[in-house]
């Protein structure tokens, strides 16, 4: 049974008056008697109580013993496709299911450019991974395995592929200053094609598969039209209110102008967002977003929290080392002194496995690898086999008398370089 943080604080009190008189036998008696009283009382009571609970009731400030609503966060922090990644979500979609919250609030801060507008800061290594079967996958699974549960987004900042993340649920929060931005990416993915029917053809695939989303988040009849607004530049958008109700429209001719810019896609401010009811409202922290869901009190199961950092600070090591090992080879470096071609080609061989090893463990490692190096699973398991049969020719001709097969020193078999 799954257990997180709870402070439960009971109090007993007790009170037992004891007469005393001028007869000291018959006063230390009546002492011991109520003593025992006293004791027998507070046994009673705490069988009754029985064994303490994984979830026990909590003393609210009203007095009363109600259980208090248990919100579970998940931080969606970082690189789209490493640091949220679907192996991070399989963790959380378990501990879910044995904590059973009340509520699951997912917060999203993932931004692909920093906040200086003159200057915007952009790292491609670190940019958010076009991973859409993946992306749709999780977000399946996080509506069917705990669609039971009520679930909210709240968007700390979003630029990028996160954003279609964000569009995957209907109850969307941001915090005050934030961004819901960058989906033209998506389009700018296909325009390479010099072919203009097969562009046309990869356009409505990628914009199909992105509106895969919108519908995941209750946009219904208007997910195309958002849809393409958010991720074509040359799509317009505007919108009607009947109500509460938000009319999108592919036009400019609607109440409220948001998109008529031919270079420019629909992106939203939180204000803007708010304006135009795409969020129910705006939060400035966890308290408040749960204050606005309607709890006064409760009690935060960090456990997603945890899983996460951890998950993020795990596969981050690995790529770490997984680099260092990989520049080793390239280089050179960790051979040894030895001058015998077969133990150089062993050496390298075995940088070569521990590479592999760590594109096995995290498939967020195999990403950025094959991003920075252009590295493969089933190249470097080609190159092991290689690396394999050279060994095997350098000991035959070791054997021989140093004549035939591979050539002595280092560089030999596949070279230090590798593959770039």
């Amino acid at each position: 049974m799954a257990k997180w943080p709870c402070h439960v604080s009971t109090v007993y009190s007790y009170h037992h008056g004891i007469h005393t008189d001028s007869d000291p036998n018959r006063s230390s008696s009546m002492i011991k008697t109520g003593f025992l009283i006293s004791c027998a009382a507070l046994c009673s009571t705490m069988l009754a109580m029985g064994a303490p609970k994984d979830s026990a009731p909590t003393n609210n400030e009203d007095g009363t013993n109600e259980k208090l609503p248990v919100v579970y966060t998940v931080p969606l922090v970082g690189q789209m496709g490493t640091d949220i990644h679907e192996d991070l979500i399989a963790e959380i979609i378990e501990d879910i299911e044995e904590v059973q919250p009340d509520v699951i609030i997912f917060r999203i801060d993932s931004a692909d450019l920093g906040t200086n507008q003159h200057l915007p800061q952009f790292n491609r290594l670190e940019a958010g991974k076009f991973q859409l079967p993946e992306y749709r996958n999780m977000c399946q699974d996080l509506h069917t395995k705990l669609g039971h549960i009520d679930q909210v987004v709240w968007i700390e900042d979003s630029v990028g592929i996160s954003s279609l993340l964000c569009m995957a649920w209907p109850k969307l929060y941001m915090s005050e200053g934030a961004r819901l931005y960058g989906l033209q990416n998506l389009h700018r993915m296909v325009q390479n094609w010099n072919d203009e029917d097969i562009r046309e053809k990869m356009e409505e695939a990628m914009e199909g598969q992105a509106r895969g989303f919108f519908e995941m988040g209750g946009r219904g009849e208007y997910a195309r039209v958002l849809g393409n607004a958010m991720i074509d530049p040359e799509k317009k958008l505007s919108a009607n209110f009947v109500g509460r109700d938000v009319i999108w429209l592919p036009h400019t001719e609607g109440m409220w102008l948001v998109d008529n810019n031919p270079e420019e896609v629909a992106n939203w401010s939180s204000k803007t967002a708010l304006d135009t009811m795409l969020i129910e409202d705006t939060v400035s922290s966890l308290e408040d977003l749960v204050f606005v869901l309607g709890y006064r009190e409760y009690e935060h199961n960090t456990q997603g929290d945890e899983i996460a950092e951890k998950y993020t600070n795990r596969w981050r090591g690995s790529y770490a080392k997984c680099k260092v090992t990989y520049e080793d080879y390239r280089a050179d470096r960790g051979l040894g002194t030895t001058n015998s071609q077969a133990r150089v080609l062993m050496a390298k061989r075995k940088q070569l496995e521990e590479v592999l090893n760590h594109m096995n463990r995290y498939s967020a490692v195999e990403r950025r690898m094959k991003d920075e190096y252009g590295l493969t699973i089933s190249q470097l398991e080609f190159d092991i086999a290689t690396y394999k049969d050279q060994i095997r020719q350098a000991k035959d001709a070791q054997r021989g008398g140093g004549r035939g097969g591979s050539r002595g020193g280092r560089g030999g078999g596949l070279g230090g370089g590798g593959r770039n």
